[in-house]
């Protein structure tokens, strides 16, 4: 989403701690933690993360399911899985073993759906609002703070953070990055005459 920034780790931590359900952390920590669009998170059901309760190392989006129409695999570090384990375990109390994994209220004839992207949406401004995060902060907001990130732990390399966040074009990648103008900035002040 155009114009949406990405969190500061601060900020992370800070709207991690508001969320006051396993389904809120769960989406939270999914999102920051590999870069899917909020479609993309509402697409995964039980079975692509979990097989008898134990998360899977890694976690694919279907192509069918994503922008590009090109499936994308991530793997999951300790804190995804963390987040994903006590959501299972949730939805498996509950005797949801199959089905979307971040489940709304409603069903579908009588079957349960996925929370809809509007729904995700008002969530997560809501608890971005709860740390006094307010503006251009969205559910993209999730996969900006990730490629912030991945671009800092991969040393600046534009095409490893292109690809950890499956752009066909590295101008996308570019733009993503577009906020930290820091850098920039830095030279110009030492640009002397």
């Amino acid at each position: 989403m155009k114009g949406a920034r990405p969190l500061t780790r601060e900020q992370v931590k800070a709207v991690l701690n508001a969320a006051s359900s396993i389904r809120e952390k769960a989406l939270l920590t999914l999102g920051f933690c590999t870069g899917y669009r909020i479609s993309e998170l509402l697409s995964l059901r039980m079975s692509d993360i979990s097989t008898n309760g134990v998360i899977h190392s890694h976690i694919t989006v279907k192509a069918s399911h994503t922008k590009t129409k090109t499936g994308r695999t991530v793997l999951l570090n300790s804190d995804a899985k963390k987040a994903l384990k006590s959501l299972v375990d949730w939805l498996t109390a509950k005797g949801l073993t199959d089905g979307p994994l971040f489940l709304s209220r409603k069903t579908t004839d009588g079957k349960p759906k996925a929370i809809s992207r509007q729904h995700a949406h008002d969530l997560l401004k809501a608890l971005f609002a709860a740390i006094g995060q307010y503006g251009n902060v969205s559910t993209h907001s999730l996969r900006k703070t990730f490629a912030k990130f991945a671009y800092e732990l991969l040393g600046g390399k534009l095409e490893k953070v292109q690809v950890a966040l499956g752009h066909k074009s590295i101008t996308s990648t570019i733009a993503y990055l577009s906020f930290n103008h820091d850098d920039i900035d830095t030279a110009i002040m030492g640009i002397e005459l």
